[in-house]
């Protein structure tokens, strides 16, 4: 007979077994506390209380002093003062993501100079997008613009394939390159 058969031990190891097996009482039970008065509970429950009370506050006093230290480097700092800025983002988009914060369209939001910067060219970018590849409204097919203060046109550089128009003459040993303005 093996040890698994039937799912069950031999039986001369099942009884080694009982046999081993031996239960003390717990000696850490809250029940068996009994040398204590009802008084000196309420005393020990009270400490208690005031030690996570002085923990909270602690941790409470640690988040306004760094709170208030960004504040002051901030204030004492040009780079990091707040400038707003409102979004207007192409129709491809909802928001602008940067480090986990989400920068929503036509919203007003106080970033940081460095943060604006980023803001501003990829709300550029997207307007950008949208104009390279012609997207239009699915339901009046007009195409979409960018508001007159994007700029958009430093990202892009003024090469159209779909509207190139080539000559069979000028294709007869012509570099792709050259036709398209590349190399030159």
């Amino acid at each position: 007979m093996t040890i698994l058969e039937k799912g069950t031990p031999p039986e001369h190891l099942a009884k080694d077994r009982r046999r081993r097996i031996d239960i003390e009482r717990q000696r850490d039970d809250p029940s068996t506390f009994n040398l204590l008065s009802q008084k000196e509970r309420d005393a020990i429950r009270e400490k208690a209380r005031l030690t996570v009370q002085n923990e909270m506050k602690d941790r409470e006093e640690k988040a306004l002093l760094d709170r208030y230290i960004d504040e002051e480097r901030k204030a004492s700092d040009p780079k990091e003062q707040l400038v707003p800025i409102f979004l207007e983002l192409a129709g491809h988009s909802e928001y602008i993501m940067l480090d986990g914060v989400q920068y929503f369209h036509q919203r007003l939001h106080h970033v940081t100079s460095s943060v604006f910067a980023v803001l501003v060219e990829q709300q550029a970018r997207g307007w950008a997008h949208e104009e390279e590849t012609e997207v239009r409204d699915t339901k009046t097919r007009r195409r979409f613009r960018a508001p007159s203060y994007v700029g958009a046109q430093n990202f892009m550089d003024n090469r159209r394939p779909r509207d190139l128009e080539v000559s069979s003459g000028q294709l007869m040993g012509a570099n792709p390159a050259t036709l398209l303005g590349i190399g030159r």
